[in-house]
């Protein structure tokens, strides 16, 4: 698999070496697999979290990412049935 990082593609380079440093990996590939490892479980996980009786919408805003929008909201109705 190769990542094009020409034109205008060069923010890749820096944001997978950032990855690294944030996940202690010494490879570009190390950090590639642990970034698809981690989004593979984090998202369940942030669905279940939603579900969680202490989750508010800041919550959800401070989890939510430029590719993962995290949305909680409460939500409340009455229906009136005629007689």
């Amino acid at each position: 698999m190769r990542i094009r990082t020409d034109g205008k593609f060069t923010y890749r380079e820096e944001l997978v070496d950032d990855v690294a440093d944030l996940l202690d990996e010494n490879t570009r590939v190390g950090a590639v697999e642990a970034s698809c490892e981690f989004t593979q479980a984090m998202l369940p996980a942030l669905a279940k979290a939603v579900e969680h009786e202490d989750m508010t919408e800041e919550l959800a805003e401070i989890l939510s990412t430029r590719a993962v929008d995290v949305e909680y909201e409460i939500s409340t109705g009455v229906n009136v049935r005629d007689a």
